[in-house]
């Protein structure tokens, strides 16, 4: 399934499920499909002061990176939503009133369309198993393979299915840096190497505090 040249009319928005100064998502039904719509503000040109060779508008981080997992199988795995497509740099005023935060903005909005999940909940003391969290660890090694870095391995972003012992989502690519497979560097797999080993030393302090019955060695990470 792949959302292409959507029109305006096509966009049914159900709700607004969050919003930060970075983006916007809605509950919306897409040609008959119940899904996520992610609104990005977009930013400007690069200022003069930021790094060269390193990408910053977070649509296209988050968009490459869902692309680069859609297509090298992640996705269909269910260790991340699965992706539906983008609308980059749109016109929001068809999609008045529900993107009216963005009428004010000097540069126009991008969106990605993501499978929505429903009774999700962040990684927690109280929903900590075991298995949950060897399943964190094989998804972020199954990302890496697709050579992405998520770059904000935080629970905050690993989310548990409630009703559903074993599936697990990483979440919020927005920070993704996704790297050619053929010109990967050494500095790069070293990037992914220590994404590993901090997931696994946040399951080693996830799993201290669990039997201690409060949030103490893991704080931090929230």
């Amino acid at each position: 399934m792949g959302f292409e040249n959507l029109e305006a009319a096509e966009i049914a928005f159900q709700k607004k499920l969050f919003s930060s100064r970075f983006s916007v998502i809605f509950l919306v039904m897409v040609r008959g499909v119940t899904c996520v719509m992610k609104v990005h503000h977009r930013r400007g040109p690069r200022r003069y002061y930021e790094p060269e060779g390193r990408e910053l508008d977070i649509h296209v981080l988050e968009s490459t990176a869902y692309r680069r997992l859609k297509a090298s199988g992640v996705c269909d795995r269910g260790l991340v939503p699965d992706f539906f497509g983008s609308m980059r740099k749109f016109d929001p005023t068809p999609y008045q009133p529900h993107l009216k935060m963005f009428m004010d903005d000097e540069f126009p909005p991008s969106a990605i369309f993501l499978e929505c999940i429903p009774n999700l909940e962040m990684i927690n003391l109280h929903n900590y198993t075991p298995q949950r969290m060897k399943t964190f660890i094989l998804g972020i090694q199954e990302i890496h393979k697709a050579f992405v870095l998520h770059d904000d391995p935080k629970p905050r972003n690993m989310m548990v299915v409630k009703d559903d012992p074993e599936r697990v989502i990483w979440m919020d690519f927005d920070r993704a840096k996704t790297y050619d497979e053929h010109l990967v560097t050494d500095a790069q797999r070293q990037l992914l190497d220590e994404e590993v080993e901090m997931v696994t030393c946040l399951q080693q302090l996830l799993e201290a505090d669990v039997k201690k019955r409060k949030l103490e060695d893991t704080l931090i990470f929230y």
